[in-house]
């Protein structure tokens, strides 16, 4: 009996310290840390998709275009076709040109079985675009990472995709106009020229199709036939074209500051086109009256070494007319004399 009684408390102990050894296993396997699953255990969901959203006719051979103040918004869908839950999806973004700054969500989240659409926005300084040739193309990317599907999260992305395209630089129209100031006062009667330059600011060729010529004093006058020649003439970016504009001042011009603008219209921004319609200068001109007896006319004025008149046959008649009236007062004091001589 003493026999059989220890052989069962032994059987009690090796069993009682097989299942010690169970629960710590069990124990040590539930408390591994989940990190220590690999991607590749995670089954990898139905699937989803994202693309570019093209508007007015637009395919996907044709670029986005960029403002005239260097800015556009290009959208994209992203379809979960899970019909289980929701998809997360972490974004970046990505544009070429060095001075493009793009912004956009860093992430989305996209309900089962949906298609949403988001957008990024991509800016470029406005003033420098002027200086990239029309046509320039910048490429674009935007990438997207699945993160999580459901309500579980992933410790590493299990799928990624991304679309790309490209923005492109429009036709962009602009005209600098500059007068050269006179930096001396105008005497009033004589003439003088103003020099002034068109240069195309734009970055594609162009013209103007008007040049107009407007001041605020009224016995100021100007050919402009140098300027409206000027008219229709294609000008390349950075070039310019300069003219002689020939004013007159009258001589009967009282002193006064003479504000002078002239202003040039685009063809290509009357055509449609992005930028300035018109641009243009303006000069200060003075203008100083003659002094008060000065000849009005310097045709009038003597020439060579004659110190008389220009029109003695003028002067000599002119003369004469003064006898007629003396005749008659000289006839009545004769007459009175020969009166009293009498008596």
């Amino acid at each position: 009996m003493s026999e059989a009684f220890m052989l069962d408390e032994w059987y009690a102990f090796i069993m009682e310290r097989a299942w010690i050894g169970v629960i710590l296993c069990t124990i040590v396997l539930f408390g591994l840390p989940q990190s220590s699953v690999t991607a590749q255990d995670i089954p990898t969901p139905i699937g989803w998709e994202m693309g570019l959203v093209y508007s007015d006719d637009a395919s996907e051979d044709d670029p986005f275009q960029l403002e005239e103040d260097g800015e556009t918004t290009i959208r994209f869908w992203i379809r979960n076709d899970n019909l289980v839950g929701d998809i997360d999806v972490s974004l970046s973004y990505e544009c070429d040109g060095g001075q493009f700054t793009v912004t956009g969500e860093e992430s989305v989240t996209v309900s089962g079985g949906k298609n949403d659409t988001f957008s990024m926005k991509i800016a470029y300084d406005g003033e420098l675009l002027y200086g990239i040739a029309a046509g320039t193309l910048f490429d674009f990317e935007i990438s997207g990472e699945l993160t999580s599907v459901g309500p579980a999260p992933f410790p590493v992305p299990v799928s990624s995709q991304n679309v790309d395209g490209k923005a492109n630089v429009p036709e962009l129209y602009r005209w600098e106009v500059n007068i050269v100031d006179i930096e001396h006062p105008i005497s009033a009667g004589t003439e003088f020229t103003l020099e002034v330059g068109m240069k195309n600011l734009g970055n594609t060729a162009d013209s103007y199709t008007s040049a107009t010529i407007e001041d605020d004093c009224p016995v100021l006058t100007v050919d402009d036939e140098p300027l409206q020649a000027s008219v229709g003439e294609i000008v390349q970016p950075s070039m310019e074209q300069v003219v002689d504009l020939v004013f007159d001042a009258s001589s009967t011009h009282p002193t006064r500051l003479c504000e002078i603008e002239i202003t040039v219209r685009s063809s290509g921004v009357a055509s449609g086109g992005l930028g300035d319609s018109s641009n243009k200068d303006e000069s200060v001109v003075n203008v100083e009256a003659r002094p008060v007896g000065a000849q009005i006319d310097q045709d009038d004025a003597n020439v060579g070494d004659d110190d008389g008149p220009q029109n003695q046959e003028q002067v000599t008649s002119d003369n004469f007319l003064i006898f007629p009236s003396l005749l008659t007062p000289l006839a009545m004091v004769s007459a009175a004399l020969v009166h009293s001589r009498r008596k």
